[in-house]
């Protein structure tokens, strides 16, 4: 039996990337997934993708910067599927280089809105689900952006460390019931970055004692597989590091 057999899990931010990436690994370990963003078109791309290996999807248009949106998600996820598991945000806007002096208010507000309130709201409205299920798992993306403090990504950096907070908190109040809240910070190449961004790929890499950047099919899902399942259930308020070793401390 795979690892997450009869568990459902919510993806936000699942048309590109990392989001994208973990909608498939989820599904291919025996989760049904109600993969979430903006681009539909993408979604439903991602459904059929799955459908072919055997795999379940549910797509549902989201900006995650509308409440009643993030409802609409939790409530088409569990019409559909009975219940939420698992929960996985990976949506963040705001991701452009931005010096502080050149942040405005509704940049700011983007991040915001779109990483660390949306982040919380699907934690909340998610609840009632995860602690019905018994071994609840909430899944944050933070970055290592706002935790290097990088140049040029305050705004984001700012919205990615607010999620670590909130992640911290939902650990500790939910744990009784049986919930995890975990955070993870990829420093992970898609095909996208590795076609469009070779200098800052070989920068990245000559950081790493690796020598090489991951994926998130191959280096990323083998954690959150295991953060997800059964497996990780005393793993709770920890902030992962999936970066090659770039992050290393003596």
């Amino acid at each position: 039996m795979k690892k997450l057999e009869g568990r459902v899990a919510i993806v936000t931010g699942a048309s590109s990337g990392v989001g994208r990436g973990l909608a498939k690994v989820l599904t291919e370990n025996g989760a049904r997934v109600c993969a979430c963003a903006r681009r539909l078109e993408k979604l439903e791309e991602l459904k059929t993708e799955v459908a072919a290996d055997g795999g379940e999807v549910l797509p549902v248009e989201c900006d995650v910067t509308d409440p009643d949106q993030i409802r609409n998600v939790v409530k088409r996820c569990v019409d559909a599927f009975g219940g939420v598991d698992i929960l996985v945000n990976c949506a963040q806007g705001s991701m452009q280089y931005c010096e502080i002096e050149n942040i405005d208010i509704d940049y700011a507000e983007t991040a915001f809105k779109s990483g660390a309130l949306a982040t919380l709201l699907f934690m909340k409205e998610c609840f009632p689900y995860l602690k019905e299920s018994g071994h609840g798992r909430i899944i944050n993306t933070a970055s290592a952006a706002g935790y290097d403090g990088n140049e040029g990504f305050g705004a984001y950096g700012m919205a990615k460390e607010a999620i670590r907070a909130i992640t911290r908190t939902g650990a500790r109040e939910w744990g009784k019931y049986g919930i995890t809240a975990n955070v993870f910070l990829p420093i992970i190449a898609t095909d996208f970055f590795r076609q469009t961004q070779p200098e800052a790929l070989k920068s990245l890499e000559s950081k790493s004692p690796l020598k090489r950047i991951g994926t998130t099919e191959e280096d990323c899902a083998p954690l959150i597989v295991f953060l997800a399942s059964d497996e990780g259930g005393y793993f709770t308020g920890q902030s992962f590091m999936v970066d090659g070793g770039i992050h290393m401390h003596s």
